[in-house]
């Protein structure tokens, strides 16, 4: 019996983490909408801690995903171009990792403060909830996806991750809007009912 070589393992455990990584990802995930419109409040302590939680899942994804790429591809560029699977995965993380940008630094902050505008503040978001949401399933699916990649193709699996996210902003905008919308009116009205006058 051949025993595996040290590049096989350390491949395997890479692989590994890399699972745990998106599992741990969307758990996170799952909190932060707990921690959104599972009490009267949004709990905004809960929300940061999933939303680190979850940034430390997307980091370990990338160094763990770039890590077997490397071994397998070497990164050579035309070998990659014959990988749409890859390069479909690759460009789902990507816009994970752009969105994620915009839901700490134009989501989080509307949910924490109080706004004149609550449907309007509750706009960006939403659209940036539905992103993250489809975006952490997508990849998931991409993952696994190796018996229909080459029908696909990179054309076919970003169409299919574009079609789905646009039907996911648009549920979350029928759905999730005005639930968070309304969340964000009592929190205002509860800050102006301690303002004395």
């Amino acid at each position: 019996m051949e025993n595996p070589d040290f590049l096989t393992i350390v491949r395997m455990l890479a692989i590994y983490l890399h699972v745990l990584a998106l599992a741990i990802g969307a758990v996170a995930v799952a909190f932060g909408d707990f921690a959104i419109f599972a009490r009267d409040r949004i709990d905004m302590n809960m929300l940061g801690r999933a939303a680190s939680v979850a940034t430390l899942a997307l980091v370990v994804l990338w160094i763990t995903g770039l890590a077997v790429i490397g071994m397998d591809t070497g990164f050579d560029t035309e070998l990659l171009a014959t990988k749409p699977k890859l390069l479909a995965k690759l460009s789902v993380v990507t816009v994970l990792t752009v969105n994620s940008l915009g839901l700490h630094l134009i989501a989080f902050p509307r949910m924490a403060t109080p706004q004149a505008d609550p449907q309007q503040a509750a706009l960006m978001p939403v659209i940036f909830g539905a992103i993250s949401a489809t975006s952490w399933l997508y990849a998931a699916f991409v993952g696994v996806a190796k018996p229909v990649a080459a029908m696909l193709g990179y054309t076919g699996f970003m169409g299919l991750f574009a079609g789905l996210t646009l039907a996911g902003i648009g549920f979350a905008m029928l759905t999730v809007r005005p639930r968070l919308a309304a969340r964000l009116e009592r929190a205002e009205a509860s800050l102006g009912a301690l303002s004395p006058g």
